[in-house]
């Protein structure tokens, strides 16, 4: 019985001794300009609702999110989605989705930039290195070159794009079809 005891202790002892020599894991890389910012807080897997007079106008998801001391902006990181959605119906209209972004807290305006493309519930995509999304201007727009390609597989790129948040007045800059007709409402 004393040699079972003596045992277990000893297995319990190399187990522990074995698990003490092992490397400790390495921390989470983080890319440098994030370790620069300055944040008070910092939220990972942000959602929000954006409303207006207590209507939801849209929700923004971030892997992570910035905040800042004194400041309006909240800087968004990782995949960042904003999904606007019809004051009337409440059904989902567009979504913007980007690597990176940057929301205004004041007014719900979102700047969302690195391969932003914006996916319009009609089932016309518009793809710009930037988008911007200001609802108190009914405006969507990007002055980068834009793609749009519409729902029949028709591609028009131009210089840049405007439209208004019920994507009836979309415009884009110098355009350029492939694979269809340019047509001028």
């Amino acid at each position: 019985m004393l040699f079972r005891i003596r045992l277990a202790t000893l297995a319990i002892a190399l187990t522990g001794a074995i698990t003490a020599c092992q490397p400790a894991p390495e921390p989470p890389l983080v890319p440098a300009e994030l370790e620069e910012l300055e944040a008070e807080s910092v939220v990972y897997r942000l959602s929000t609702v954006l409303t207006k007079e207590g209507v939801r106008e849209a929700i923004v998801e971030a892997d992570t999110a910035f905040f800042f001391p004194d400041s309006t902006f909240i800087l968004l990181w990782g995949h960042v989605e904003l999904t606007a959605f019809h004051e009337e119906t409440g059904l989902e209209k567009a979504a913007v989705t980007s690597d990176r972004g940057r929301l205004n807290t004041r007014s719900n305006a979102m700047v969302a930039w690195g391969n932003a493309v914006l996916e319009v519930a009609d089932g016309r995509t518009i793809s710009s290195v930037e988008i911007h999304y200001e609802p108190e201007r009914n405006r969507i727009w990007s002055d980068s070159a834009s793609v749009l390609e519409e729902a029949d597989g028709t591609v028009l790129k131009g210089t840049a794009f405007t439209s208004d948040l019920e994507f009836t007045r979309l415009r884009v800059a110098n355009p350029q079809s492939r694979g269809g007709v340019i047509r001028f409402e």
